[in-house]
Parts: C-alpha cells; sequence; structure tokens
C-alpha cells in the first residue's frame, strides 16, 4: 500500500478520507448484496420448483425436499446478512456476515442443482462480486467457507457437491485449490485499488490542503485591502478636511491680504494727502522771498520738516513696495539702461549727505562693459540708494567705493556691483537675519541711525526680480561689502567699452521755484482738488509757471467746468484730476468726459501710489498719472509736455 504523505496534518486528513471511501464502499456494497441476496433467495426456489417440484414414492408425490431446504435454508442463509446490512451498514461484522452468507447460498445453490459442475461457477462469481468490497481478507473469510464445505460435504454427503457418490480428496484439493488461483488476482486487485484510493485520498488531502492556504490567503488579502481600504478613506477623509481647513485659511489669508492692501492703500493716501502740502509749503518757504535773511533756526526747521516728510514717503513706499512683494504682484520692467550714468546720478544724489560726513566716494570698474544693459533702472536705482544710504549711515568716517564688472560666459553673464565701506559692520548674529524684515542690530540702532528694516529686505527681493541675488560678501569692524548681481539681458549685440570712454554727464542740480516763472505762460488748467491745502500749493506752484488756473472742489463741478468751456469754444489746456473726492470722484468724473467725446489731456494726481492705481486711472480715460506728495519740476514738466502736444495736435 503506498505510504501517506509525511506531512502530518496531510497524513491525517488523508487518512480521514480514506476512510470515508472505504466506509462509502462498504455501505453501498452491503446494501448490493442485500439485494442480491434476497433475489438468489427467489431464484433458488423457483429454479427448484422448476427443475423438481416434486418427489416420488410409488405412485405417491410429494413436495420434493429441494423446496423446503431452498424456502427455509435459503431463508435462513439470507437473513441474517440482509438484517446487517439494513442495520449496521459499512461494518466489519457485516461484510464479513456477508461473505460467509454468499458461500452458503453457493454451496445452497450447487446442492439444489444437483452437484453439477456449472453451478460451481457461482462461488467464482461470488468471489468476484466480493471483492467490489476491495476488502482482501473477505475473500478469505469467503474461501475459507467453501473450501470447508467442500471437503466437509464431499465427506459426509459427495452427491450434494459433486453430483456423485464417490468421496474424493483430490477433487476438493483441486476445487480449492481454483478458489485459491482466483483469489490470488482478486486480492491483487484488492491491493492495487486500495493503493489507488490511498493515492486518491492524499491528492484530495492535498487539494484542500491547498484550497484552505489559498482561502486563509485570499481571507488575509481581504482582509489587508480592507484594513488598506478603510486606511485610504481614513486618509482621504483626513485629507478632505486638512483641504477644507488650508482652504479656509488661503480664503481668510487672502481676505486678512486684500484687507491689509487695503488698510496700506488707504493709509497712504490719507498720510500722502497731508504730505503733499506740508512738503510743498516747505519748499515754498525756503525758495519764497529772501530766505538768506532768516533766521538760522527757521530755515533749520524747514529743513527738518522737509527731512522728516520725505522719511515719511519712504517709509510708506517701502511698505507698499513689501505688501506688492509679499503678494506676488510685484513686476518689474526692462528697459535700457546706462549703468554708469546711474551710478554718477546716485553719487550726485548722496554727495550732499557725503559731504556732510566727509566721506569720500570712488567707483572702479573691472575691464569693459556694456553701454546699455536690459534692467528695471528704477529698482535698480532703489536697491543701489539704500545700499550707499545705509552705508553713509554706517559709516562715521573713510569712505564708501563701489566696483563694477561683468562676469559670467555666454547667456550667463551677470553684472556685479560690490558695495564696500569703512563703517562700524555687522555682527555675526545680525548677519543671519539681516534680510528679514524690521529687523535691526538692536532697538538703540533704529534710535541712532534711523530706519525701519526694510530697506535691505526689499533690495533683496528686488535684486530677485533682476536675475540676481544680494548677499554680505564681507564684514567685520574696519567695514562691510555687500554683492549685488543682476541680469544685464542679451548682451550679444551690445558693444562693451573700456571705464574711460564712458561720456560723463553734467550735473543737473533742481531748479528753483524762480527758474520755473513763466514755463506754463498762456497755459490753462483746470485743478479738480478737493482738498483745500493741495488747492493752495497746486496753484500757488503752477501760477508761478505762468499757468491760468481755475479750480473745481469734487468731480462733478470739474465735470462741468471742463464741458462749459468746451462748448464755450474755450477748453482747458490740462486737466489735473484728484481721483478720490467726495460727491464724484475722479474716476467717475474721466469716465464721463470720454464719454462725452472730451478729447484734452486728463492727468490723474493722486495720492494712490500702488501699480494698479495707474492702471486704473487709464482705464477711466486719464491720459497720463502722477502721485501725491506733488514732485514740482515733474508736474510741471508733464503738464507743459501735454500742453504743448494738444497744441501741436
Amino acid at each position: 500500500m503506498m505510504a501517506f504523505s509525511e506531512n502530518r496534518p496531510i497524513n491525517d486528513r488523508a487518512r480521514e478520507l480514506l476512510e470515508e471511501h472505504r466506509t462509502a464502499i462498504y455501505r453501498r456494497t452491503d446494501r448490493m448484496f442485500a439485494w442480491l441476496m434476497l433475489f438468489q433467495w427467489i431464484a433458488g426456489l423457483a429454479i427448484t420448483l422448476w427443475i423438481s417440484p416434486h418427489t416420488w414414492a410409488g405412485q405417491q408425490k410429494f413436495v420434493h425436499p429441494h423446496i423446503w431446504a431452498a424456502l427455509f435454508l435459503g431463508g435462513l442463509i439470507c437473513s441474517f446478512p440482509v438484517l446487517l446490512a439494513w442495520k449496521l451498514p459499512g461494518t466489519t461484522l457485516t461484510r464479513h456476515t456477508i461473505a460467509v452468507g454468499q458461500a452458503l447460498a453457493s454451496s445452497l445453490l450447487i446442492h439444489l442443482m444437483g452437484g453439477r459442475i456449472e453451478s460451481h461457477f457461482h462461488i467464482f462469481g461470488s468471489l468476484a462480486f466480493l471483492a467490489f468490497y476491495r476488502d482482501w481478507t473477505v475473500l478469505v473469510t469467503a474461501s475459507l467457507v467453501v473450501a470447508a464445505d467442500h471437503f466437509f460435504r464431499g465427506l459426509i454427503w459427495p452427491e450434494s457437491i459433486y453430483g456423485i457418490s464417490v468421496f474424493g480428496w483430490q477433487r476438493s484439493f483441486e476445487h480449492t485449490a481454483w478458489v485459491l488461483f482466483e483469489d490470488v488476482f482478486l486480492i491483487y486487485t484488492c491491493l492495487m485499488s486500495c493503493r489507488e484510493m490511498t493515492v486518491i485520498a492524499n491528492r484530495r488531502a492535498e487539494m484542500e490542503r491547498m484550497q484552505i492556504e489559498v482561502e486563509r490567503e485570499v481571507t488575509d488579502r481581504t482582509r489587508e485591502i480592507e484594513l488598506q481600504r478603510l486606511v485610504l478613506e481614513e486618509s482621504h477623509q483626513r485629507l478632505q478636511r486638512q483641504t477644507n481647513e488650508l482652504r479656509s485659511a488661503i480664503e481668510a489669508a487672502e481676505g486678512a491680504n486684500r484687507a491689509k492692501s487695503a488698510f496700506l492703500a488707504n493709509m497712504s493716501h490719507e498720510i500722502r494727502t497731508p504730505l503733499t502740502a506740508i512738503l510743498g509749503f516747505a519748499d515754498v518757504l525756503l525758495e519764497s522771498g529772501d530766505i538768506g535773511k532768516a533766521p538760522t533756526e527757521r530755515v533749520e526747521a524747514i529743513d527738518t520738516i522737509r527731512r522728516n516728510g520725505a522719511h515719511l514717503v519712504s517709509l510708506i513706499n517701502d511698505l507698499l513696495d513689501l505688501s506688492k512683494i509679499e503678494a506676488g504682484k510685484f513686476q518689474t520692467e526692462h528697459l535700457p539702461c546706462s549703468l554708469h550714468r546711474l551710478i554718477a546720478d546716485l553719487q550726485q544724489l548722496m554727495q550732499v549727505r557725503l559731504d556732510e560726513k566727509k566721506l569720500t566716494f570712488s567707483t572702479e570698474y573691472l575691464g569693459p562693459l556694456p553701454e546699455m544693459i536690459q534692467t528695471d533702472p528704477t529698482r535698480l536705482r532703489q536697491i543701489l540708494m539704500n545700499l550707499l544710504s545705509n552705508s553713509i549711515k554706517f559709516t562715521p568716517s573713510g569712505g564708501i567705493k563701489i566696483v563694477i564688472n561683468l562676469i559670467g560666459r555666454g547667456n550667463d553673464r551677470k553684472v556685479q556691483l560690490d558695495i564696500s565701506d569703512t563703517g562700524i559692520g555687522i555682527s555675526d548674529a545680525m548677519r543671519e537675519k539681516l534680510f528679514q524684515p524690521f529687523t535691526q542690530e538692536d532697538g538703540s540702532m533704529s534710535r541712532r541711525f534711523g530706519g525701519t528694516g526694510l530697506g535691505l529686505t526689499i533690495s533683496k527681493q528686488f535684486a530677485k526680480l533682476l536675475g540676481g541675488d544680494l548677499v554680505i560678501l564681507d564684514t567685520s569692524s574696519q567695514g562691510t561689502t555687500f554683492r549685488l548681481t543682476i541680469d544685464p539681458g542679451p548682451l550679444q549685440n551690445a558693444t562693451l567699452q573700456q571705464p574711460d570712454k564712458f561720456v560723463e554727464t553734467p550735473r543737473q542740480t533742481p531748479r528753483k521755484l524762480a527758474e520755473l516763472k513763466d514755463i506754463l505762460a498762456n497755459v490753462r488748467v483746470l485743478l479738480v482738488e478737493d482738498g483745500p491745502d493741495n488747492q493752495r500749493l497746486i496753484s500757488f506752484l503752477l501760477k508761478k509757471a505762468g499757468a491760468c488756473v481755475e479750480i473745481a472742489e469734487n468731480g462733478q463741478l470739474g465735470y462741468q467746468a471742463a464741458t462749459n468751456a468746451s462748448l464755450r469754444g474755450e477748453p482747458f489746456d490740462v486737466i489735473l484730476m484728484d481721483m478720490q473726492m467726495p460727491i464724484m470722484d475722479g474716476y467717475t468724473a474721466a469716465t464721463k468726459l470720454r464719454q462725452d467725446k472730451y478729447e484734452g489731456p486728463i492727468i490723474a494726481l493722486t495720492a494712490h501710489a500702488m501699480a494698479e492705481d495707474r492702471n486704473r486711472c487709464v482705464e477711466a480715460g486719464c491720459t497720463d498719472y502722477t502721485t501725491k506728495p506733488v514732485d514740482r519740476e515733474k508736474l510741471i514738466d508733464l503738464i507743459r509736455f501735454h500742453s504743448h502736444a494738444t497744441s501741436v495736435t
């Protein structure tokens, strides 16, 4: 018999399956033999009734004894096996009882057939049927009964089994030998069948084991997938909550940013408006009358007003720039710019402060430079102004030097400017946070030197917007060097010149009010302004320049005045329009004038200094734009330009 698997669980299960299979075969074969034995009983009775129903004693006939033997003995032989097959199917007792009964049934049939040799074939058939049990021990039991029957009846009643009255041991041995011959094949067949049943049981056990493992694996994977799904669902919900919180935070931040921008814009307007009058009248005081005969204290007081007013304007501009940079709305221009001229202008602008502290200023060009570069000259000027102002502020003696050169190759060329001073230097702790907004060495620095700590922050951001950077190259108690790099734009067609080839432009000094006299002669200006102080200041400046000024207090009166003048055929040469006024603002007034086909120049004059304010003014119909506080020369030049353009047209 084939051995079971070495795997203990599979081995045990294979034994269970084999036992179940055998039990099923035993039960099925028990039922088959029960029906077979009943059939044999009836068939034996029928055969005896057909062959020898009667026996004769002279003229009298009697029921042949074979009929009674077939009826009673046959019933006795089959009744007990049939009863066991019904009550105890599949047991060893039933199986061997059936084997004994089937062997006795063969012996009875041989007797009823008169020992005919053909009836002995029933034995071989019975053994073959018993082989259906696939239990070789059943064959042994049946064969022993057959052999005992042949030897016993052959000795005491040979006619009932051999059909002759002569007994012979040789005949009994011969019949028994034929039975054993068949048993050899049947037992071998049973063993082979059991081997196949064992193989099948092993395979079924292995398949069940594999199925269990697969089901367990599937269950584990399903559980893992379910856990992962729950985790993903939880992560998705958490991410959704975070997204909602982030969206809310962004909306809140955008709202706060809009509120901050609106607040800065409004504060800028509210501060610039009075500063226009303060700075403007301070200039008038310094340039009106014989200022040389005024007491020194009065002149110093006026200078203090101008200086602090200018500082306040610078602070407002820095705050607006920082707000725009943080909002990501700051845009730079790319215009032709002469670098050496820009530096010369800055030197001229700073010369008064340099002279006050008796500091030297020098520039050094290392190698040739392009005569013109493409950059935003306003922002570059603002960066250099901040750096030079800081150097002057923190340098008690010595000087300031700017070294300019062109670095890099091909499309990666940069203009590099090293601004060095002999100042007090910067501490290591301060160096790390120098470019953070509102940062200074300590509180005493602000009190001693002034400033808000925004200049370097804005300058570094501007340098990045210009395609470069601003860093501290070196600092010590003997001085500090800042390195500024910017992108000069495409230089393929630029002409590189040696420093000595640069043409020095003559210095220009601010023109005094007296020098602007009659520059706007015969120019009619409509000033639409609601502030009385600014009305007086601007009208005073324009009248000093020779202009004829008419004032309107709001946009509604300005619109009517401009319309009436046009209807009379005497339109104003220029309209100066404040944009924020009561009753009707400048935007509405300008829009209505353009809708009425008014073609004269309208110059927006406003304290709103954001870039988007300029666009808003132009979209409303203004020709040009300038901000408060008023730059006297710029305003007069702007009016002269547009009035001249109108007259030419």
